[in-house]
């Protein structure tokens, strides 16, 4: 846009504010800089645009709580590295995982410029020990907070002008020609949502490093490995997913996978990310409904694959037997963390309290 002219209109979905058509003006820059929450943002736009410009601004739902979910489901190949067929899991009586790691991202949409959103996002995340039958935090959590938004369409003068106020800027419309950029109000709220959550997975993946340099307990972390390549072979460190957009492997073997009885788990598979690295897997029921939902209590829990792991996905007999009680055991520890039930979170079936616990005290760090 124009550096003259701007003009900035709440968010869809909050309480509507006027329109605001004129001038910015820029005063210099504050000493020391203004904080980087939400509301030293919305004080640092309203230099630009006045205070009528965001009345209500950020008062609406995140936008992970409205976005719709843009992958469809499907299913893709993998690469079995058991045979086929069920396998029963004992519970240890002595659990097995010491810490869980999770992160949260929280994104509001605090106006437009030029038709462009300005989204502010917190993410943060962290790792809590078990200290005594406690958790605890490990370390210091990580959190960042920022105004994701076009620098082409704010404009270099509004630019420089929030940077100096102490606002942490992360362009969305960075990677595209000057005669490219984006104009879809969504496309563009959907590419800060996506650069959000690459902050908010770079977070915890520095956390996952910083565990596997110096631990040896168990590391628990909420969602997927790959990409981590602090989590090798001798890390003891898992990813559990909880979601199933994609789902792996030929008809017979989803169909496998799907009809598990609790406390079952798949053969573990090859899964092969491009252009990230492939993780080992398989498919773990925590508990069956009433209602028969296939998925209803289905994780998949992902571990780095053998170092002797051939490219054409072959095995020794004794590194597949390695194999198979290293994915027992960690199957087994993560049966036990089944209970106390993470209710009332509707995620309760695959959301264990562990997880759960990370997750409230996260929320509490960067707010709803």
């Amino acid at each position: 846009m124009s550096t003259g002219r701007a003009t900035l209109s709440a968010a869809s979905g909050i309480a509507s504010v006027p329109h605001v058509t004129h001038a910015p003006h820029l005063p210099p820059p504050l000493d020391p800089p203004a904080d980087p929450s939400l509301r030293g943002a919305l004080r640092a736009l309203r230099t630009l645009f006045g205070d009528e410009a965001l009345g209500s601004a950020g008062a609406g739902l995140p936008l992970e709580r409205t976005a719709l979910r843009g992958d469809p489901p499907k299913v893709a190949p993998c690469v079995l590295l058991e045979s086929a067929g069920a396998r029963a899991v004992a519970v240890p009586a002595v659990p097995l995982v010491a810490a869980f790691l999770d992160g949260v991202q929280r994104s509001h949409v605090v106006g437009y410029v030029s038709g462009s959103p300005l989204v502010h996002a917190s993410v943060a995340a962290a790792v809590r020990q078990r200290v005594d039958r406690r958790l605890e935090t490990w370390r210091a959590p990580s959190v960042h907070r920022a105004l994701f938004a076009s620098r082409a369409r704010l404009g270099e003068a509004a630019w420089d002008h929030l940077i100096a106020r102490g606002v942490s800027l992360v362009d969305i419309t960075a990677e595209y020609a000057a005669d490219e950029l984006p104009v879809h109000p969504i496309a563009l709220r959907a590419r800060a949502l996506e650069l959000v959550a690459l902050e908010r997975e770079a977070l915890e993946r520095r956390l996952a490093a910083d565990w596997c340099r110096g631990e040896r307990r168990w590391l628990w972390i909420d969602g997927g490995i790959s990409g981590n390549l602090a989590v090798d072979e001798q890390a003891t460190a898992f990813g559990v997913v909880k979601s199933h957009t994609t789902l792996y492997g030929t008809t017979e073997q989803v169909a496998a996978a799907l009809a598990l009885r609790e406390a079952e788990r798949s053969p573990v598979f090859l899964v092969g990310h491009r252009p990230r690295r492939a993780v080992a897997s398989w498919y773990l029921r925590l508990r069956t409904g009433a209602d028969g939902d296939p998925l209803h209590g289905l994780v998949r829990v992902e571990i780095p694959p053998p170092a002797e792991l051939s490219e054409t996905g072959e095995l020794t007999a004794a590194v597949r037997d390695r194999l198979t009680a290293h994915a027992d055991r960690i199957a087994a520890g993560i049966l036990a963390e089944r209970a106390p039930l993470s209710l009332p979170d509707p995620r309760w079936d695959t959301l264990t309290y562990g997880i759960h616990a990370c997750e409230m005290y996260l929320d509490a760090l960067v707010g709803s």
